[in-house]
C-alpha cells in the first residue's frame, strides 16, 4: 500500500468555549466547596460559575437549583 500525502490545508481552529458556563446551560453546575451548608440531610451551595442557589440530596451526586427563578 503506497504511502499517503499529509493535507496541504491547515486544519479549522478549534473553538474552545468554557465548559463550566456550557454546563451550567444545560444545568450541570459546580457548587463552591466553601459554600456547601448541610441541613437535615440536604445539601445547599452556591454555583461557582453563574452564582445561583443548588441543593443536593444525599444520595444524588447532582446539584439542583432552589430559590427564586425568573423574576
Amino acid at each position: 500500500m503506497p504511502l499517503q500525502f499529509a493535507p496541504l490545508v491547515a486544519p479549522k481552529p478549534i473553538k474552545y468555549f468554557k465548559a463550566s458556563a456550557h454546563g451550567c446551560e444545560n444545568e450541570r453546575h459546580s457548587a463552591i466547596g466553601s459554600s456547601k451548608i448541610e441541613i437535615n440531610g440536604v445539601i445547599h451551595a452556591t454555583c461557582r460559575h453563574c452564582g445561583c442557589e443548588l441543593m443536593r440530596l444525599g444520595a444524588s451526586r447532582r446539584w439542583f437549583r432552589t430559590g427564586q427563578m425568573g423574576g
